[in-house]
């Protein structure tokens, strides 16, 4: 919708531009012409004002896209440490198929937060660790 907003902004801006300069190379502007520049200047003020909102709400769910990025962080942290202690024998009594759900599982969640963290831009804090989280600095 923000592409199809700025296309309509431009699209006015290109309207009211061009009959701007007709004003300007005529000798007065008829009331017809002067109707519609203000029309078309009331559309681009709106046009902007939707375009500002969306980039705003745009800016809402990248946050909380990278929020959710660092919550997919702990869950992968502690499956991974299920996996190493699995992996080691020290824990013996989960069966295969379980097992074999916890790999896929947190191949499907490491996959999901790389996705996520394609929103991340410079200037980013970095996701924090489970003990970060827990006891922050």
């Amino acid at each position: 919708m923000a592409s199809t907003a700025s296309e309509l902004a431009q699209q006015a801006i290109n309207s009211v531009n061009a009959l701007q300069a007709l004003a300007e190379n005529g000798a007065a502007v008829p009331e017809d012409i002067q109707a519609q520049l203000d029309s078309y200047a009331e559309q681009v003020k709106d046009l902007e004002s939707r375009l500002e909102t969306q980039q705003d709400l745009s800016e809402v769910y990248r946050n909380e896209i990278l929020s959710n990025s660092e919550f997919l962080g702990f869950a992968i942290e502690i499956m991974t440490k299920i996996q190493a202690l699995l992996n080691s024998g020290v824990i013996n009594t989960m069966p295969v198929d379980e097992q074999g759900q916890l790999n896929e599982t947190l191949g499907y969640i490491k996959g999901r937060q790389k996705d996520d963290d394609s929103y991340r831009r410079a200037g980013d804090p970095k996701p924090r660790s489970y003990e970060e989280f827990r006891n922050p600095a």
